[in-house]
C-alpha cells in the first residue's frame, strides 16, 4: 500500500447502481483532496498518476505504518479491513469480518472498498451497517489498532502450487485452525433485495434452473452455444421439462459473442433471459436464493450460491482449478477437462488469453475465443452432472 498526496484535486470516477432501477450507469467521483495524505494500493497509485499527468504527486510506503493483524484478541479493537472491488471477491473476503466477529463480538470492524460495490455491504451488522467507501485517509488509516489489507491477494496469484484463497486470507492474519465452515461467503439478506426481483416480474416460486452465461472476465466464459445446448437438454427431460430456467449474466461487447448466444438461445416459453437485465448485483440473491439448482463458471454467481448451502451448484472450469476458490463449498460438483490442455490450469487472471500457451491445447482451432479446458466440457457432461445431482 502507499501514502499518496496531490497538490490540486484528483476525482476518479466510478458508477453507482441506481436506487431505483439498479443500473450501473450514474457517474460519481472519488475526490482525492489536495495536501491530504491518503492510503491506496500500488495499482490504484499507478492509475491516479495516469488520470492526473499533470498533478504533483508525493507517495511513500505505508509498510513502516501497517499494524497487520495477527490473531490478536480484538474485543474492544478497532480493524481496518481492504478490498477493492469485484463482487466475487468482497464475497471471499466476507467470510472474513464474519468469523472475526463470531470469534470476538466486541470488535469493530470497517471494510473499505470501492463506492460501485458498496451495495453488496448494505446492512451487514458485522461492520456496522456497512461497508465505507475509498479512499481512506492516512491519518484515518493510523487511528485502526490492526489493519488487514488484501491488495493483491488473488489477482496477482499465478502459482500453479497455489493454496486455498480462504486458507491464503485467514493465514494472512495468523488464523490457522479456521473450521471449515467459516470458508464460504457470508452475505446479510435484505428485506427489500427480492424489490428488483418483482419488478422484472419474476416468479421465484417451483423448480427453477439458473444459468450464468457470462462472468467478468470473458476467458472463464463457457461458450454460449454449448451452454444453450445444456438448457435444451435438460428441458427435454422429463422430470426437468415444467422447471423455469432463468439465464443471467453480462451482455459482451463482442458482436460474435452477441450473435452466437441470441442465434442458440432456447424459445421456450419457460427460459427466462435476463442476461444484461439483472442490473443490481442484489437483484441475483433472491433469485439465487430460491434456485433449485445453478450452473455456472467460475463467478460471483459461484460464490454467492455458496451462500445458500441448499442449493447446489454445478460449475465449470478452465484457467483455475476448483480447490483454488470453492474448495470448502458444501453445495459444489466441479466439472473439468484439464486433460485436453497441457498447461490448464494456468491461472491466468488476464482477461485476454494467453494464446502462446492456448495453441498448444489438443483440439484448439485457431481464432477461438474460449479456454480450451472449459470448452472441452461438453453439454452432455453438464446434463450427466444435473442427472447424477438432483435425482
Amino acid at each position: 500500500m502507499q501514502i499518496v498526496s496531490s497538490n490540486k484535486p484528483v476525482f476518479a470516477g466510478y458508477k453507482l447502481p441506481c436506487s431505483k432501477c439498479g443500473e450501473k450507469g450514474i457517474e460519481g467521483d472519488v475526490c482525492y483532496r489536495p495536501f491530504t495524505r491518503y492510503i491506496v494500493s500500488d495499482y490504484e497509485s499507478l492509475i491516479l498518476a495516469e488520470q492526473a499527468r499533470f498533478t504533483e504527486w508525493t507517495r511513500s510506503s505505508f509498510n513502516p505504518y501497517e499494524r497487520r493483524y495477527g490473531g490478536q484478541d480484538l474485543n474492544g479493537k478497532r480493524v481496518c479491513i481492504y478490498r477493492h472491488t469485484a463482487y466475487g471477491d468482497q464475497l471471499m473476503i466476507s467470510a472474513v469480518p464474519y468469523y472475526l466477529k463470531t470469534l470476538f463480538p466486541d470488535a469493530m470492524l470497517h471494510l473499505y472498498c470501492d463506492p460501485g460495490i458498496l451495495d453488496m455491504w448494505r446492512n451487514n451488522f458485522f461492520l456496522g451497517g456497512s461497508a465505507i467507501p475509498i479512499p481512506i485517509s492516512f491519518d484515518v488509516a493510523r487511528s485502526y489498532d490492526y489493519h488487514i489489507f488484501y491488495e493483491g491477494m488473488l489477482e496477482n496469484n499465478g502459482e500453479p502450487d497455489q493454496n486455498n484463497c480462504y486458507d491464503d486470507f485467514f493465514g494472512m492474519i495468523g488464523l490457522t485452525a479456521v473450521p471449515d465452515r467459516f470458508k464460504r461467503p457470508h452475505i446479510v439478506i435484505r428485506s427489500e433485495d427480492g424489490e428488483l426481483a418483482r419488478a422484472l416480474g419474476l416468479d421465484l416460486t417451483g423448480k427453477y434452473l439458473v444459468y450464468h452465461l457470462a462472468p467478468a472476465n470473458k476467458n472463464r466464459c463457457y461458450p454460449p452455444k454449448k451452454g444453450m445446448a445444456f438448457i435444451e437438454m435438460f428441458l427435454d427431460e422429463d422430470e426437468f421439462c415444467d422447471w423455469k430456467v432463468y439465464i443471467v449474466g453480462k451482455v459482451r461487447e463482442d458482436e460474435s459473442w452477441k450473435r452466437e448466444y441470441l442465434e442458440c438461445l432456447p424459445k421456450r416459453p419457460n427460459v427466462i433471459d435476463l442476461v444484461g437485465k439483472t442490473k443490481s448485483f442484489r437483484t441475483l440473491i433472491p433469485i439465487v436464493q430460491r434456485a433449485s439448482l445453478v450452473v455456472c463458471p467460475d463467478s460471483s454467481v459461484m460464490h454467492l450460491t455458496a451462500c445458500f448451502p441448499d442449493v447446489p451448484q454445478i460449475t465449470l472450469w478452465g484457467l483455475f482449478h476448483p480447490d483454488d476458490r470453492a474448495k470448502y463449498y458444501p453445495n459444489h460438483y466441479p466439472l473439468t477437462k484439464f486433460g485436453v490442455c497441457p498447461i490448464a490450469p494456468c491461472h491466468n487472471h488476464e482477461f485476454t488469453l494467453p494464446l502462446h500457451n492456448c495453441t498448444k491445447s489438443r483440439g484448439w482451432v485457431d481464432g477461438q475465443q474460449y479456454c480450451q479446458a472449459l470448452n472441452a466440457i461438453e453439454p452432455g457432461d453438464i446434463m450427466d452432472k444435473a442427472m447424477e445431482v438432483l435425482t
